[in-house]
């Protein structure tokens, strides 16, 4: 049986995530990954990576293609260089694409509405191909995205950096899974868990020991699983628990832009039933690690 086309939109090289995400999704049998696509900053240098990541894991077969590095409308430096990336290792990858939006446009109006868009960065790449060809609303499968925060007040990262996209995003239509910061924080790999993937992992996570060093250069904590989940919930129905919501996303409030605000939670003015946005409301997180860990690990 054939997987789940998808397709990861990715600000990989600064959190370790993006780069587990993928391993696990190259590792999954019920995916099939069909292009990767870099989102925010400096996305030649995570095309670059996303390359490398590729080519070590043995599947040099797996089209990338650099997106957009600027927001709609936040300001951010195009030319930062991820933490991640080396530029002796990466620096003079090529065989990547730079015109990531057209990737997105035709792969999705060439299928037959298999694609399943998997962005697990700001949204700034899929809200503008849905704005250069709005027919994706009726094309796309369903976008499965890391990003948001539910059921309580706290603005996350993906969707801070680029607010006006992702309204563009959870307004288009489109039906949508989104695996927030209400689950994602208790997905975190422990010490044997490092361990393990340091010592024991396949081949397709075979540049992932080197990008976690460089990682931890930069950090002092374990690795939380937030993009991972979100390539977990697009073939796993068990582990992560949804409920539909009516979702808006905050782009005025001086300290709310942002913020993903469930209009669910007032029930006098939830209007749930007609919403095609499912929020992840709970996680087996033990039972996700352990999947986690032997798709990727002997």
């Amino acid at each position: 049986m054939a997987g789940t086309k998808i397709i990861i939109d990715t600000d990989i090289g600064d959190d370790i995530d993006d780069a587990l995400a993928i391993a696990f999704a190259l590792e999954s049998p019920e995916l099939e990954v069909i292009g990767i696509t870099t989102v925010f900053k400096n996305v030649n240098a995570r095309a670059k990576l996303a390359v490398n990541l590729l080519e070590m894991a043995g599947r040099p077969d797996i089209p990338v293609y650099a997106g957009i590095g600027s927001p709609i409308i936040n300001k951010v430096d195009r030319n930062e260089i991820p933490c991640q990336f080396s530029e002796d290792k990466d620096g003079q990858v090529v065989g990547f694409g730079t015109n990531g939006i057209d990737f997105i446009i035709d792969t999705v109006m060439n299928s037959d509405g298999e694609i399943t868009l998997v962005p697990i960065g700001p949204l700034t790449n899929i809200a503008i191909a849905i704005l250069k060809e709005p027919e994706l609303r009726t094309k796309v499968k369903e976008i499965v995205m890391m990003g948001g925060c539910f059921y309580s007040h706290l603005s996350e990262w993906n969707i801070r950096c680029d607010p006006e996209a992702a309204r563009v995003v959870f307004e288009s239509g489109i039906p949508i899974k989104a695996v927030g910061l209400d689950v994602t924080v208790q997905c975190v790999l422990a010490q044997e868990d490092m361990d393990r993937l340091l010592t024991r992992h396949k081949r397709t996570s075979a540049y992932i020991p080197e990008l976690i060093a460089r990682w931890q250069q930069v950090t002092d904590h374990y690795p939380m699983m937030h993009d991972a989940l979100a390539i977990c919930a697009v073939f796993d129905d068990r582990l992560l628990e949804f409920q539909r919501d009516e979702i808006v996303v905050e782009t005025q409030g001086e300290f709310t832009r942002g913020s993903t605000y469930n209009k669910t939670a007032l029930y006098w003015r939830g209007n749930a039933e007609q919403s095609v946005i499912k929020a992840a409301k709970s996680v087996d997180a033990a039972a996700f690690i352990k999947l986690y860990m032997d798709r990727v690990c002997f």
